[in-house]
């Protein structure tokens, strides 16, 4: 979480080292209308920074040094800004000292008061409140260790060509031949220099088991990066701006470009030659396998008897060879001998079943190895695996969530690269899916394949088809899920999927009625409550346990009570009261007493329940505080509704009473 007042402090470090390196070098504090100009490109450079850095996160600060090291780093991250903006935009008559003694003072200044405040915090407690990083870091990319290697005399070679052939591509763009101006030799030096140093700090030329090309590729671009922040300094602070900047920073470009081509074929290589060759000749065939002879025929018998086996045997050995842990999920939740092979059907396919695929032989267990993201039409397809199932069947897949499919970006790219694609795959893959107007073109454009959803939409999509969900569990970042044809689909209530849903509640006189309100869960979410009921129970104040259904911006639409204003209109049309018991679905009404549910068919809802006038912590708390209330309400209305409007007001306006 951002600190407020820890961003209003640092920028007011900003302006002090700001204004006291100009009363230094001039001996006023009144600025000229070009220094102005620098200051508004220091609040700018200060901005970016911070936010690259997440300087104000207080709750990810790791130990002392961990975040001395950080503003260190943003102090130098500011001083490379500025002097690539004064480079490249030719403001050679700002002051060397003034610039860089900015960035300079504000890191010191930011490490004097960190460590005022760690002495008087106490180390201890600071060491304590400070874990949040090193648990972020182990989250994160940083998880993905490379296993360091020797220096590549390839990959040297090959790179030191790579500069002086990019340094003349660049001279030539700029003057439409090969030869080099005087002093430019001077410049070709120093960038080979600034590029021995940057390597060195990447090590860019270790040889590492890299897990694809993108971690491969990371510490060339880091390596280029610092080489256009020190090319900065070092023009700036020398003051050599007699050199082409299009010559300067345009080598580094095409020095980038020529880098990812040159990194991407090593990759492939490497890859391809881990991966080996082909079975091209006898030996390797007997390498592979024994050549014995096949009978051309099988007896009756034998037919009967193999498609009499149990099929536990056929998928460890075949259909799941080299994944355990989801064989011994499927096998923990499934009798794999009482299924026999006739029994059982295996595919890897996103169609969806035609009617008679299977024959007529009735199926006990269905097994698709394709990720459900890729069905167009989904719940047609599960309604096509129902119908394909007998009573109590079984079927077993994956998918890909939202949750896994967060962990696999970070896992594939670099975190830094990862955060930018993410961004970009949120909205392609979860906005633009959802809105009216772009749904259609991307499922036109799509088909509907690797769509991501979430884990609540999935089973939620399962349980309206009329399967029973068995067991699930994330493997290799996919969600295994087995379930079983136990009930008809749904044709009492269709599934909610826009941002205002509306729900069957019980209302007076026992009879339903339907609420409004904002989106908090995700779609299908409704068909989940009996499952996360049964897996989690309640907890503290009567809501469910661990409930996966819950959006991130849902819960702060909770938070704030948002959610609940489409319910206005049942107050309104009379559905609802003011004051009165909480609208409950039918499946928690049941967990109810009996004569509590009796009771409350006496009464008519309300907006405020009598929760937040008594603020009970248990589910038997909150029955007894609703009794209390119906009881009271039945024999003085109008007295218990004042009373307990008023308690309720003071609760949640003073005392901060909230339902969680």
């Amino acid at each position: 979480m951002v600190s407020f007042l820890l961003c209003v402090v640092d920028f007011g470090l900003l302006n002090a080292a700001f204004f006291f390196l100009n009363y230094w070098k001039r001996g006023t504090l009144d600025l000229s209308s070009r220094y102005e100009r620098l200051l508004l490109i220091s609040y700018g450079i200060w901005f970016v920074v911070s936010l690259l850095t997440r300087k104000f996160r207080v709750r990810a600060y790791g130990g002392y040094w961990d975040v001395i090291a950080l503003y260190v780093r943003s102090g130098l991250y500011g001083a490379y800004c500025a002097a690539f903006i004064v480079v490249m935009w030719g403001l050679s008559e700002y002051s060397r000292l003034h610039v860089f003694g900015t960035w300079g003072l504000l890191a010191l200044m930011e490490g004097v008061l960190f460590s005022g405040y760690y002495v008087v915090a106490g180390s201890r407690e600071q060491g304590a409140g400070c874990r949040g990083l090193e648990g972020e870091r182990v989250r994160g990319l940083e998880g993905e260790r490379v296993r360091r290697g020797k220096v590549s005399r390839f990959l040297v070679v090959s790179d030191f060509v790579l500069v002086g052939g990019a340094f003349f591509i660049a001279n030539y763009l700029k003057r439409g031949n090969f030869y080099l101006l005087p002093e430019y030799e001077k410049m070709l030096l120093i960038m080979y220099g600034l590029w021995f140093g940057t390597s060195l700090t990447t090590r860019k030329f270790v040889r590492g088991a890299y897990p694809n090309y993108y971690h491969a590729l990371w510490p060339w671009l880091k390596t280029v990066v610092l080489m256009v922040a020190m090319m900065s300094i070092l023009v700036f602070g020398l003051r050599i701006f007699y050199f082409s900047r299009t010559q300067v920073f345009g080598t580094m470009l095409v020095l980038l470009a020529l880098e990812v081509l040159f990194v991407g074929l090593y990759f492939m290589v490497k890859k391809h030659g881990k991966a080996g060759r082909d079975i091209e000749t006898i030996d390797d065939v007997k390498a592979r396998l024994r050549q014995r002879p096949l009978p051309a025929d099988m007896g009756r018998e034998e037919i009967r008897r193999f498609l009499m086996t149990p099929v536990r045997g056929y998928l460890k050995a075949e259909v799941l060879k080299g994944n355990s842990q989801v064989f011994e999920m499927l096998a923990r939740s499934v009798n794999l001998e009482d299924i026999v092979q006739a029994e059982t059907a295996v595919l890897e396919s996103n169609e969806i079943l035609k009617p008679g695929l299977m024959g007529s032989r009735p199926l006990r267990l269905f097994i698709n190895l394709r990720k459900i993201n890729d069905v167009r039409w989904m719940n047609r397809y599960f309604l096509s695996v129902y119908e394909s199932l007998s009573n109590g069947g079984y079927f077993f897949s994956k998918a890909h969530t939202i949750y896994t499919h967060r962990k696999w970006i970070y896992r594939k790219y670099p975190k830094q690269i990862a955060n930018g694609i993410y961004l970009i795959d949120f909205v392609m893959n979860r906005i633009i899916p959802k809105l009216p107007v772009t749904k259609q073109i991307y499922f036109a454009l799509t088909k509907g394949k690797g769509r991501v959803l979430s884990k609540a939409e999935v089973l939620g999509r399962l349980c309206f088809c009329g399967f029973d969900i068995v067991a699930e569990k994330e493997i290799d970042d996919r969600l295994y899920f087995l379930v079983r044809k136990a009930k008809t689909a749904s044709v009492e209530q269709n599934p909610s999927y826009g941002p205002l849903v509306g729900f069957t509640r019980i209302g007076a006189d026992n009879e339903p009625i339907r609420v409004h309100k904002f989106r908090t869960m995700h779609p299908y979410s409704e068909f989940l409550q009996d499952y996360v009921y049964a897996k989690s129970g309640l907890r503290e104040g009567g809501k469910l346990e661990d409930d996966f259904r819950m959006t991130e911006w849902g819960k702060c639409l909770r938070r704030l009570w948002l959610d609940e204003l489409p319910m206005l209109y049942n107050w309104v049309r009379g559905d609802l009261k003011l004051f009165g018991v909480r609208p409950l679905s039918p499946h928690y009404l049941s967990l109810y007493p009996s004569d509590l549910q009796e009771m409350r068919g006496k009464v008519k809802p309300g907006l405020v329940p009598p929760f937040y006038a008594d603020m009970p912590k248990t589910f038997d708390e909150i029955c007894e505080s609703e009794r209390r209330y119906i009881e009271a309400y039945l024999e003085h209305p109008i007295k218990t509704q004042w009373g307990y409007f008023w308690w309720a007001f003071y609760n949640i306006v003073f005392k901060g009473a909230r339902s969680h």
